[in-house]
């Protein structure tokens, strides 16, 4: 049920999208989805918690790791292009949300969204107390850029392939974007040249 209603709004955006499409797409009538959800809002509420669960669950695991913090930070951005290079949906939303400041959604986020980047400034804050990252950085700051980078890539693609007639989806396509990353965040944060010959990109 969560996951058709993603799909619809991602597809039709939150007022675009009515409890009846939802229902239909579901192959339900729409009285019995209030059974489960009082309100499009409160469905549409349920929506972004559960997206927010995936990626909680993802900082935790680069947070507690038992990797070098510079091999955790790879990791992660490897990770978090990979899934949303596989959750199409999830940028549309999320992106849409970031975006409004008077969206639907803004309660879930301000509830959410400042602990999310709480574990990352802080897995930053150890790393910099431990010598693994560069101390003159901004974790906060860093990681609103990185978020851009990431999910920026992904908001632009629709239009580089119509200007350009580029697929910026392309799963080589995706690898080239991890590696570009990888190699910003390691020259941008960690305190040595961890890169190894396969990881330079001139």
């Amino acid at each position: 049920m969560l996951q058709v209603a993603q799909v619809l709004f991602a597809e039709r955006g939150y007022r675009g999208t009515s409890l009846r499409d939802i229902a239909k797409r579901i192959g339900i009538k729409a009285p019995s989805l209030l059974h489960h959800f009082p309100s499009k809002q409160q469905l549409y509420l349920a929506v972004l918690d559960k997206m927010f669960e995936s990626l909680e669950d993802a900082a935790n695991a680069v947070a507690w790791g038992r990797e070098s913090r510079q091999e955790r930070m790879r990791q992660a951005v490897g990770d978090a292009i990979d899934f949303i290079a596989s959750h199409p949906d999830f940028v549309r939303i999320m992106w849409k949300e970031m975006a409004d400041e008077s969206g639907v959604g803004r309660q879930v986020l301000k509830r959410r969204l400042p602990p999310l980047f709480s574990t990352a400034v802080n897995f930053i804050f150890r790393g910099q107390r431990d010598g693994e990252f560069r101390a003159e950085i901004d974790p906060l700051h860093f990681m609103w850029s990185l978020n851009s980078i990431t999910i920026g890539y992904f908001t632009t693609a629709a239009m580089i392939r119509r200007l350009w007639s580029m697929n910026l989806l392309e799963p080589v396509m995706i690898e080239r974007r991890k590696r570009e990353v990888i190699d910003m965040v390691e020259r941008t944060l960690f305190t040595t040249d961890a890169r190894t010959p396969e990881n330079i990109h001139e």
